[in-house]
């Protein structure tokens, strides 16, 4: 059941049911302009296609445990990623393009052009053509390979793995350079500059790094591990949970060293998922283990230190999995397979 928080800034659009509890979410881009459709997957491997009005457009199955989803930016390629396999579909017609087996694989991400897609394959990473083709792999990690990202467009792939992240360069077969941290990287995010790499670690720190230089900082005292981390598309802010609580961090100028976080207080269960809302560089959607979903607005006047509550929301006992967003609209995935479309306002 839902109800407002407040002064409520989340309105529905529409509904949509899984078979099974939604894990995964992602947004499938049309033509300039055009409204987004959404990628939806269940833990079982259902991956359904949803058009803009909420209408299903096309079901897949993975045939396997699901771990991620990702569409390609131009918006003609599905993937899916799962416990011991990965599947490629057109976003056209649905055809399946390319099915394969893997290691365990929870991150996935198309380069800037969408001509290469970077995976988590076990202990290496893997970069794919648009055909779903392996066309280059990288020797093991330490560990399994928990993120994968490409700092800076299509050059270079960054991975998190124990003891920090490792990036590539694809093209040349090289490592470009080793990002050290005490234990293991469990989230990763990139600065849009591909200036800064951020992880978030199992022993509840926040270890940043410059990409050119290598040179780093950390930040401790979080209640829990970190595990979510994303910039917002403007670039100075990046947000982080943990346990009960976001935090915002300042990454304009020299970065965030020396700097306070601005802290996200509203939430009354751990933080389960968040997305910032593109194109405005100010609003963050969050939702949690209760069900509960808040709206965050950061003024320009916010600085460093600030405590911030939430401008609006909604609560619901079904808890919130995953969160994308796509212009003015927030979908939100949850434990009972349900996926709500809502408008902020």
């Amino acid at each position: 059941m839902t109800a407002a928080v407040d002064r409520t800034s989340l309105r529905p659009r529409w509904q949509a049911e899984l078979d099974e509890p939604a894990i995964a979410l992602d947004v499938l881009r049309g033509a300039r302009d055009a409204p987004a459709c959404l990628v939806a997957g269940g833990s079982e491997g259902d991956v359904r296609v949803f058009d803009p009005d909420g209408a299903l457009r096309w079901q897949l199955t993975l045939d396997d445990a699901l771990l991620t989803v990702a569409a390609s930016p131009d918006g003609t390629r599905i993937i899916a990623l799962g416990m011991g396999s990965r599947r490629m579909w057109s976003a056209t017609d649905g055809a399946v393009l390319h099915t394969a087996r893997a290691g365990w694989s929870a991150s996935a991400a198309w380069d800037a052009r969408s001509q290469s897609l970077a995976v988590a394959d076990g202990k290496r990473v893997r970069v794919l053509d648009r055909s779903g083709t392996v066309r280059w792999s990288s020797q093991p990690l330490p560990s399994t390979v928990t993120n994968v990202l490409w700092p800076r467009g299509r050059r270079r792939v960054a991975a998190s793995a124990y003891q920090g992240v490792t990036i590539f360069e694809p093209d040349t077969d090289r490592i470009t350079n080793t990002l050290r941290a005490p234990g293991a990287i469990s989230g990763l995010a990139a600065a849009p500059n591909g200036r800064w790499v951020v992880g978030g670690s199992q022993d509840a720190t926040l270890h940043g790094w410059k990409v050119d230089d290598g040179s780093d900082f950390e930040m401790s005292g979080f209640p829990a591990t970190v595990s979510d981390l994303a910039f917002e598309d403007g670039g100075r802010w990046m947000a982080c949970e943990s346990a009960e609580v976001l935090t915002c961090w300042d990454f304009s100028g020299t970065g965030p060293t020396g700097r306070a976080g601005v802290v996200l207080t509203g939430h009354q269960a751990a933080v389960s998922a968040f997305a910032w809302l593109p194109g405005q560089h100010s609003t963050l959607i969050s939702g949690d283990a209760d069900g509960t979903v808040l709206v965050w607005r950061i003024a320009t006047t916010t600085r460093p230190g600030d405590e911030l509550r939430p401008a609006g929301g909604a609560r619901d006992d079904d808890p919130v999995t995953a969160i994308t967003t796509s212009r003015e609209t927030a979908y939100i995935a949850r434990r009972s397979g349900r996926i709500d479309a809502l408008a902020v306002t």
